[in-house]
């Protein structure tokens, strides 16, 4: 007897995953992969810009504190490049800081979420987001 799987409605979306630990972005990319989207990864901002520059995302889930670039910074370049202005761009952090999230909210990223994530979590903000296209 095989259980009928049912498909996300987010199937195929792509998401870029930046975070500078290794067990975190395996966390996060099951979830997201659990949901049928396409997970590719990143450690830092710098290496975030040069897989966007090479293809084309639906969202990007950053950290915030991370070497090199952080998410602050990312989420900078991204909102002031024309190509990726309108590009989703949430936040996923440990850091649940009032003054954290307004800085992100600032600076044009679209969610804020707190690890560690759910797939509920994960969920309501996708919907948030895709839904709304």
């Amino acid at each position: 007897m095989s259980a009928n799987r049912t498909t996300s409605p987010w199937a195929g979306k792509s998401i870029l995953v930046v975070d500078d630990y290794p067990a975190i972005r395996r966390a996060i990319k099951e979830i997201v992969a659990s949901l049928d989207l396409v997970v590719t990864e990143a450690e830092n901002g710098i290496e975030a810009q040069k897989i966007l520059a090479s293809k084309p995302f639906d969202i990007v889930l950053t950290d915030l504190v991370m070497p090199e670039m952080d998410g602050f910074e990312l989420a900078e370049a991204l909102r002031s490049t024309p190509q990726f202005r309108r590009l989703p761009i949430v936040v996923i952090s440990t850091h649940d800081d009032t003054k954290y999230i307004i800085r992100a909210l600032r600076l044009g990223v679209d969610d804020y979420l707190i690890k560690p994530p759910t797939l509920d979590m994960v969920k309501v903000v996708l919907g948030r987001i895709f839904d709304y296209e």
